[in-house]
């Protein structure tokens, strides 16, 4: 009887994640990351808190775990032909994520996120390190190969790449547009490519 019990719960937790999440989506397109509150979720959702809290240690969890779950989120890259392209699709992927509606979010997110250290552990756990952890591997790879210049660091590397998207994000979020999404990574690239690679 118990496990029966325990088999009907499963399906209803569930549900209740799902509500919370789509709740959170929706209600991310009416108000800003610093307005919402895990009360306004939870009414949404038509769940208590204490459901909420059950998952998440806090809102900028919530957010994070909601903005990985919209269609089309995880939805892998192709296959590269070269460390050039996989990290030319990375920075492109980037650019369409924070110029979307997201890319507001992710704004907010960030600057919230500077006042907690859980809440910039959370953000740098869920979007930068996946997304530092693929680049940083073309470039080693990358430089293994003979694609990209040995004397400049990984970490110096990814900084050159990431910076001016993460900069025109909380800057001149405007200017994140088709123009700069075709030109920004191959013009960025180059300054890590060996003169071999260029030709």
């Amino acid at each position: 009887m118990a496990q029966a019990a325990t088999r009907k719960g499963r399906p209803r937790s569930e549900k209740s994640r799902k509500a919370i999440l789509n709740a959170t989506n929706k209600l991310l397109l009416q108000t800003s990351v610093q307005e919402l509150s895990i009360e306004a979720i939870a009414k949404k959702a038509k769940v208590g808190k204490t459901t909420i809290y059950r998952w998440w240690p806090n809102k900028t969890a919530v957010v994070m775990d909601a903005l990985a779950n919209q269609p089309g989120m995880q939805t892998p890259l192709p296959t590269a032909s070269s460390h050039k392209e996989a990290i030319t699709m990375q920075l492109e992927k980037l650019i369409r994520l924070v110029d979307s509606n997201n890319g507001q979010t992710i704004a907010q997110l960030f600057s919230e996120a500077q006042a907690s250290e859980v809440s910039l552990k959370i953000f740098k756990d869920n979007l930068l390190e996946p997304l530092m952890d693929a680049i940083r591997y073309s470039i080693e790879e990358g430089q293994k190969n003979g694609e990209f210049r040995t004397d400049i660091s990984p970490t110096l590397a990814i900084d050159i790449l990431c910076g001016p998207i993460f900069f025109r994000l909380m800057a001149h979020p405007d200017d994140l547009n088709e123009d700069f999404r075709s030109k920004f990574p191959d013009e960025v690239i180059k300054m890590l490519c060996t003169s071999n690679a260029n030709e």
